[in-house]
């Protein structure tokens, strides 16, 4: 006859969290196959402590492990369920994070908790990603409170819900509250913007760069690029101030020329080269450099007029300030080998500077060369004549040693001669 099943075990063993029963002397009396499987338990339990399996602790955790606090004692002194998140050991070292609920079961002899049940859920995973997202969180908000740009969310009615310290003081407030208390409306400068705006964020979603003029406070006018989208009622998005940029818009060709002139100007040779290595300026000095007609320089790739070469430096295993300059966004400086148009080489020094545009991305790289072959070569011939002189140095120093010890030798043999023949 087959023994009677135990319906309670079969039913604890299916469970995928750990399950044991603990006495009121902290000893485990029953444990399920998944609080076996995590805990490393083998043989019996018997004798087994909860504070040893769970923590590697000779005495109960209220008296010597690190969150001072005891589940067990607390159903034991209440009576009542406790859930309490908690760092359990495992046998192999590791730490891990278990949900605990510890619920009393009663012993009807005296009415008092005769055992108590703990359900083991592993949590490690979750904690961990509950505090990246945490950690996250706290960044963006961060990063939003500490743009330069401003960060706005407000509804379609004019009231802000929000907005960062970077907007707040580029429309002249005193602070993101001061602002939050302001209407939206009161800052178009044309009463009908925000509902163009609104239009054609319901026909699309969302905007970029939708350029509007803005009042401050103070009435100043503001050059504004709008990045929103619309979710409900709600629009959010991004505001950048470009008051300056749109007030020197008409300086740019004076600045291009005022560029050039001083490009042209240089000793040394400018080129500016795009994200395909493509000369889209070059200098004088350059032409004369790689002794190349200007007009057969620009659309050309650097690595062709530079190198004579058929792909990118980088690619021929050579380093290449203007990559480094686009890959990095700060300036790079490198010792190169250049060909002039006669095919001989001379040493240059590149010095690549990052071009950004409104948005702040590398669009294209300043790079000036500069031919140190004079340089190089006096150095070296200075290396050798500083050798020469130090060999010589050597030469005449051990001659004029070796004169004084003569000397001193001669003197010594005079003595002698004197002491043996008093008479000379």
């Amino acid at each position: 006859m087959s023994e009677p099943v135990n319906v309670f075990e079969t039913i604890a063993d299916s469970i995928s969290d750990g399950i044991v029963l603990i006495d009121r002397a902290y000893k485990i009396t029953f444990a399920n196959a998944a609080a076996h499987r995590v805990f490393g338990i083998n043989n019996s339990i018997r004798g087994l402590t909860c504070h040893d399996l769970f923590h590697r602790l000779p005495s109960p955790c209220n008296t010597n492990y690190e969150f001072k606090r005891c589940p067990h004692i607390e159903v034991i002194k209440t009576g009542k369920p406790v859930s309490i998140r908690y760092p359990f050991i495992l046998k192999n070292g590791e730490k891990r994070i278990f949900d605990i609920t510890a619920s009393p079961v009663m012993d009807k002899t005296n009415n008092q908790v005769g055992h108590i049940v703990k359900i083991l859920k592993d949590v490690t995973d979750k904690a961990r990603i509950e505090k990246m997202l945490i950690e996250a969180e706290t960044k963006y908000q961060n990063l939003v409170c500490n743009a330069l740009v401003g960060v706005y969310k407000t509804n379609i009615k004019g009231q802000i819900l929000y907005v960062n310290k970077a907007l707040s003081e580029m429309l002249e407030f005193k602070s993101p509250e001061e602002m939050i208390k302001s209407n939206v409306l009161l800052r178009y400068k044309k009463p009908g913007d925000m509902e163009a705006l609104i239009r054609k964020l319901r026909e699309t979603g969302s905007v970029s760069n939708y350029e509007v003029d803005l009042l401050t406070k103070r009435g100043n006018i503001k050059h504004a690029l709008i990045s929103a989208s619309l979710e409900g009622d709600v629009l959010s998005g991004m505001i950048m101030d470009v008051t300056y940029q749109k007030t020197i818009g008409d300086l740019t060709k004076k600045q291009d020329l005022f560029f050039s002139s001083i490009l042209e100007g240089m000793h040394d040779g400018m080129v500016v080269v795009n994200r395909n290595f493509e000369i889209i300026y070059a200098n004088s000095s350059y032409a004369r450099q790689a002794r190349t007609p200007f007009d057969e320089i620009r659309g050309r790739h650097c690595y062709e007029v530079s190198h004579h070469n058929t792909k990118p430096c980088y690619m021929a295993g050579e380093d290449c300030s203007v990559k480094n300059a686009f890959d990095t966004g700060v300036s790079s400086k490198i010792i190169h080998t250049h060909f002039n148009g006669n095919n001989r080489k001379i040493n240059v020094e590149t010095v690549a500077y990052p071009l950004r545009d409104m948005s702040g991305n590398v669009v294209s790289v300043v790079e000036r060369i500069c031919d140190i072959t004079e340089k190089i070569e006096l150095e070296s011939e200075l290396t050798k004549r500083v050798s020469e002189l130090e060999a010589f140095y050597e030469m005449a120093v051990g001659r004029e040693l070796r004169m004084i010890e003569l000397k001193n030798e001669i003197e010594a043999l005079k003595a002698k001669s004197v002491k043996h023949n008093p008479e000379t």
